[in-house]
């Protein structure tokens, strides 16, 4: 009770806000008021190898978009309140309140920068546990960044940032933590409309309820330092590309045992075949914390492909392939060598009547196989949404 009073009083102060950027607007203005609803019936809603739970679940959105500019600066909000039911399992239900606010501003057209604040609620994933615990967990990110350009060819980059992860429940894996990082960098911008961009970070974190644990190596705060180079080129009416590759080393305050270092890549590239038909081909690259007596870390690598057609100016189809692999590793104890490989295959098919409202019905068939066998398991998604958009 006390926590959709809490909800409640949020989402009062930033439609209150988002009437006050109203009655500043003018005709140019873009505010926008959005209404969605899924239902969705999921065949093995906690991901087990036996004994599937099935569930329906049902997800409400009402929310509120912004973007307006004011002389040289651009204010952008997309704010969200989401209430999802679970049929069966109900005590699974929560309410998330969702934002992602941006402030693009500009002393002169050489100096810009941004200031953003984002805030995600989530149900935690049930894909890597073997229990049906309800975990709501808090992402917050804050950022401060300026770019200094002054013949928008060459640019440097400063900032700092600030990331934010509450568990509503002990979650030892990704545990609670308050990291904040100096950034900094350089951009190049080509005549042909391509950018190059590199990228530093430094970082220092601390886990916020978590002791030092000598046993199995649970530290309390951490050192990280990224680099990346990010490449963007795009044909317009043909094709889009963008590309990334970095390299990210860690470094616990206590047991190093627990350190690990490695490069990430991601690339995406989009492609106009026909006038009514359009691909995509993406691969991603990445490692992330995962902190268990056995683990300090996974890889996954990952291909996705997908077709997208225009039936009718009203009617849209689409179909996605994925396969990906994620490795579980880390130093001595901490090796597990499990392996991870799974695929999905997704088909949709939207209607849009009218400008603001459209409906989409997509079904996705999903599979993974684990050399640990009780982490394999078979499932079918299928969802409908209503999107209702003034």
């Amino acid at each position: 009770m006390l926590n959709t009073k809490f909800h409640i009083k949020k989402i009062t102060f930033w439609l209150t806000m988002m009437q006050t950027f109203a009655v500043l607007a003018d005709d140019l203005d873009t505010l926008q008021l959005r209404a969605s609803q899924n239902r969705a019936n999921d065949s093995n809603l906690f991901r087990r190898a036996n004994n599937e739970i099935s569930d329906q679940i049902t997800t409400s959105t009402l929310g509120v978009k912004l973007d307006k500019t004011y002389s040289l600066q651009r204010v952008i909000a997309d704010i969200s309140y989401v209430d999802s039911k679970y049929n069966r399992n109900d005590f699974l239900d929560f309410a998330a309140f969702n934002y992602n606010a941006s402030w693009l501003w500009s002393l002169t057209p050489g100096l810009t920068g941004t200031i953003s604040t984002q805030q995600t609620e989530s149900l935690n994933s049930f894909g890597d546990f073997l229990n049906t615990s309800r975990n709501i967990r808090t992402l917050n990110e804050n950022q401060l960044r300026a770019i200094y350009s002054p013949h928008q060819v060459w640019g440097l980059i400063i900032g700092y940032s600030q990331t934010k992860l509450v568990n509503s429940e002990v979650f030892t894996a990704i545990s609670d933590f308050n990291a904040s990082g100096f950034d900094y960098g350089a951009s190049y911008n080509f005549s042909s409309g391509a950018k190059l961009t590199f990228l530093g970070h430094k970082r220092q974190g601390e886990f916020q309820k978590r002791p030092l644990d000598p046993v199995i190596a649970f530290d309390n705060g951490y050192s990280e330092d990224e680099y990346e180079i990010d490449l963007f080129f795009l044909d317009p009416g043909k094709s889009k590309f963008s590309g990334r590759v970095g390299y990210i080393a860690r470094d616990y305050d206590n047991f190093s045992i627990r350190n690990y270092s490695a490069y990430y890549a991601s690339a995406s590239y989009d492609l106009i075949l026909t006038g009514k038909l359009r691909s995509n081909l993406s691969y991603t690259r990445s490692i992330a914390p995962f902190e268990t007596q056995t683990t300090a870390y996974s890889i996954t690598n990952n291909v996705t492909g997908q077709l997208i057609y225009d039936l009718t100016s009203k009617i849209q189809a689409g179909v996605n392939l994925s396969y990906g692999e994620r490795d579980f590793g880390g130093r001595a104890q901490f090796d597990s060598s499990r392996l991870d490989k799974e695929e999905s295959i997704s088909g949709y098919m939207s209607w849009a009547p009218i400008r603001n409202i459209s409906f989409t019905l997509r079904s996705t068939k999903s599979s993974r196989k684990s050399n640990v066998s009780i982490f394999n398991f078979d499932d079918n998604l299928t969802n409908i949404t209503l999107d209702l958009k003034i």
